[in-house]
């Protein structure tokens, strides 16, 4: 997921990783919680939860969100077939049960609680999962996360999106169909690992048609442009400045839900933050760097993690015909030191990289972590090479200076990272001028979208559990791919990956090899840093959750003690 995540949102979202006041992830690919306050777990009457965010939410119209921070919300008022635990495992949620399994393993057959309802009364049946689906892999909808459909292998979805293919367009072939009103059945192209885990995300919830048509292009604009089925409602929502989750009494799980309200405030400037939580405005803040030594001996309150959120330079040669050259890609990269960016910059435990799947994130089937093979990634940084790049495609493309604009989210500190890459670039590259796009964060969603760019800082927060969330968003055809980079072998290793379910060795041999060609030989982006996160939480809050993927942060179970 992408940007602001941090997926991502991260996706990343983004939209760096501090621009993100409340986020973090543990490093094993589970989830880290709060542990409480010294075994007290008598509740507080008042049990409202006040956390920050760097930016306001874009939309909660399902078909047409790609960051975290939509994603994320719009999980806590809208519940699918699955909704992931404290260790990322995948639970029923809409689904009364865990699902029944053909031998194949290409059919699912989802029994739907007969308790769920949504927020008018009605009841979530198997046809509002029928709808949204088809509506999200509808080429009218123009869907910049249809793609996700296809990664999950679902029956005809990646033919439904395929110009070229005679099932263009015709969604009703998804393999998706309501046996009656609560069985839903699900039908894979080929056997998916990872299926189940991909139901929690956002993209895969339900929606009821009359509701949805009805709202037309308002649908997910307000509070009152939203249906809900989910553990929250919606209930506030100023523009810019922040919003209100109010807890949903009709959830069919509502008793083990204990917060009653959310209360986020968006909050650009994490020195604002930072003095809100100081005045107990705030019960948590994501701190900066400028902020960590002031914490960092708080023991009760100071916290840092390691995510899997991957930052990166989408290098546009769409947009930008000098980066269609892999000699100025190259060199852009090597030009980056991105030790100095993390240890000075940020120090809040991320870690430069020189790859696109993050560490400690999946193991293969021999056990070993994804990174193993390639512990150090592809083409760090090197400046005297980079130089040599740089001059050799100088001539290949037959100019002397190449100016570049550098987008990045609004942001105290996006703007403070993104002007020392502009200025890593311009100095270990004569020639190379780089001036730094500030702009907000849903103007920045839809400019990157667009591809209205040169490079673009942003970071992939996962969806699912597996390196191929990150390595199949490069294929020539992904929406994500809006940067004009095709590599037909590339394509070609993440089909047969594909396919190879069966088979897990040679899949992972096969994932492995695309990643090289990726980085090393392509030079398609320049990875940046595997983020990692700092944070000030109130002792007395417990149970708040920062999932490795998917949600931004959890706080379904989230508990305020008595202080």
């Amino acid at each position: 997921m992408r940007r602001n995540k941090a997926k991502w949102p991260i996706l990343l979202s983004l939209i760096l990783v501090m621009s993100m006041l409340l986020t973090a992830c543990s490093s094993k690919g589970g989830s880290t919680s709060t542990s409480g306050s010294g075994g007290n777990d008598q509740l507080a009457d008042n049990q409202v939860l006040n956390i920050a965010d760097s930016s306001d939410i874009p939309s909660l119209n399902w078909t047409q969100i790609s960051d975290s921070t939509s994603s994320t919300y719009l999980q806590y008022v809208t519940s699918g077939l699955m909704r992931l635990n404290d260790k990322l495992e995948p639970q029923p949620d809409m689904a009364a049960s865990m699902p029944e399994i053909s031998k194949d393993k290409k059919t699912y057959t989802f029994k739907l609680r007969k308790d769920a309802k949504w927020s008018d009364g009605s009841p979530v049946t198997a046809n509002d999962f029928v709808y949204a689906w088809r509506k999200m892999v509808d080429p009218k909808t123009a869907s910049p996360y249809s793609f996700i459909f296809a990664s999950a292998n679902i029956k005809n979805a990646a033919k439904i999106e395929n110009k070229k293919d005679p099932l263009f367009g015709k969604i009703d072939q998804l393999g998706v169909k309501a046996l009656n009103d609560h069985t839903l059945q699900v039908t894979l192209d080929k056997p998916t690992p990872y299926f189940l885990s991909m139901l929690a995300n956002a993209y895969f919830m339900p929606q009821k048609q009359s509701f949805v048509e009805k709202q037309g292009d308002k649908l997910g604009q307000e509070p009152q442009n939203l249906l809900y089925n989910g553990p929250f409602k919606l209930t506030k929502w100023d523009h810019g400045s922040g919003w209100t989750l109010e807890k949903n009494n009709d959830y069919w799980d509502a008793k083990h839900v204990y917060l009653k309200q959310v209360n986020v405030h968006v909050i650009k400037d994490n020195s604002t933050a930072v003095n809100m939580y100081n005045s107990g405005k705030l019960d948590a803040t994501g701190l900066s760097s400028d902020f960590i030594d002031q914490f960092k001996n708080k023991k009760d309150q100071f916290h840092t993690f390691k995510d899997a959120g991957v930052f990166f330079l989408y290098l546009n040669q769409k947009r930008q015909p000098a980066l269609k050259n892999v000699n100025v890609r190259k060199a852009i990269n090597m030009s980056i030191d991105r030790n100095q960016m993390v240890n000075v910059l940020l120090k809040d435990g991320s870690v430069a990289a020189n790859y696109i799947v993050p560490k400690e994130f999946a193991k293969g089937p021999d056990g070993k972590d994804f990174r193993s093979a390639a512990p150090n990634g592809y083409n760090g940084y090197n400046p005297k090479e980079a130089q040599k790049l740089w001059e050799k495609g100088k001539k290949e493309l037959g100019i002397k200076s190449l100016k570049l604009e550098l987008m990045s989210q609004d942001t105290s500190t996006s703007a403070k990272i993104n002007e020392y890459i502009a200025n890593q670039i311009e100095k270990n590259l004569p020639g190379v001028k780089v001036t730094v796009n500030k702009q907000p964060w849903g103007n920045y969603l839809k400019l990157l979208n667009s591809g209205k760019y040169d490079l673009g800082n942003s970071g992939w927060i996962p969806d699912y559990d597996d390196p191929m969330t990150y390595l199949d968003l490069w294929t020539t055809n992904n929406q994500q791919n809006n940067m004009g980079f095709s590599d037909p072998k590339f394509d070609k290793l993440i089909e047969e990956a594909d396919n190879l379910g069966a088979d897990p060795q040679k899949r992972w041999d096969k994932m492995h090899e695309a990643e090289k060609l990726l980085l090393e030989k392509d030079q398609a982006i320049a990875p940046l840093f595997q983020e990692g996160t700092a944070h000030a939480i109130r002792p007395y809050v417990k149970g708040l959750n920062y999932p490795n993927f998917g949600m931004r942060v959890d706080f379904l179970h989230a508990k305020i003690l008595k202080h």
